[in-house]
């Protein structure tokens, strides 16, 4: 088999196990801590990223080590360089090397003197309807990256932007249900405190917060003490 169709099945591979792999994560963490590690696999370079910025802030939420972490928060401190510059453009950056590179010349410069970052590619990452990210790919030697890198982490990000919009989405489901549980729940111990104490719904309300706030216990938890013994005296103690 030649060479390149070689190469071109082994991509095909990876980008296929990279789908099938983020398609089972549940967490949004993991699914960036995943997609880190398989950008590293199907990229190459020695360093990756993702950086979220929401209201403003940038922060990183995933890396392969604490490099990436070090380089992105050059990137925030200066307000500049090729992350940052992906999410506004909602686009793709190449940097050739970042001693040379005019675009950001603060951050190419601290860089490549504090971290010995040479070469970078940035892409931006969509994490849901209002937040945008950056998938961040850092390299030690100049030029790692050719426009072939550009094409294939623009469709690791498609793959990773339906896994985070998947996870989030069950997330949002769990975090529903266990609300629904909670309230459930205290509702059950509203009406058990109104028919022991002979008191009102609003006055079993008020005794169930001012005990949660007294014993700093959550209401939750004294909700399912009250359901299991029929009363509000519990082992926290007055």
């Amino acid at each position: 088999m030649p060479k390149a169709l070689d190469e071109t099945w082994r991509l095909l591979d990876d980008f296929a196990d990279a789908a099938r792999t983020m398609a089972c994560l549940k967490d949004t963490t993991e699914v960036a801590e995943a997609l880190c590690q398989l950008t590293l696999r199907v990229i190459g370079g020695d360093h990756v990223s993702i950086t979220s910025l929401r209201h403003g802030r940038a922060t990183t939420v995933a890396a392969t080590s604490d490099v990436p972490e070090q380089a992105d928060k050059i990137q925030y401190s200066t307000g500049q360089g090729p992350c940052l510059e992906a999410i506004r453009e909602h686009t793709t950056f190449r940097v050739d090397d970042l001693q040379t590179d005019p675009r950001w010349p603060v951050f190419g410069e601290q860089a490549v003197a504090e971290l010995g970052m040479r070469s970078m590619l940035a892409h931006v990452l969509p994490l849901d309807d209002q937040v945008f990210g950056a998938l961040n790919v850092y390299s030690t030697i100049p030029g790692t990256f050719t426009s072939e890198h550009e094409t294939l982490i623009a469709i690791l990000g498609t793959t990773a932007a339906h896994a985070v919009s998947a996870a989030r989405h069950h997330e949002q489901v769990e975090h529903l249900e266990r609300a629904l549980h909670t309230s459930r729940h205290i509702g059950v111990a509203l009406g058990i405190l109104v028919n022991s104490r002979k008191t009102s719904l609003d006055e079993a309300w008020e005794l169930l917060a001012k005990a949660s706030q007294d014993r700093n216990v959550k209401v939750s938890a004294l909700a399912e003490h009250v359901i299991q013994t029929g009363s509000l005296d519990a082992p926290w103690g007055d």
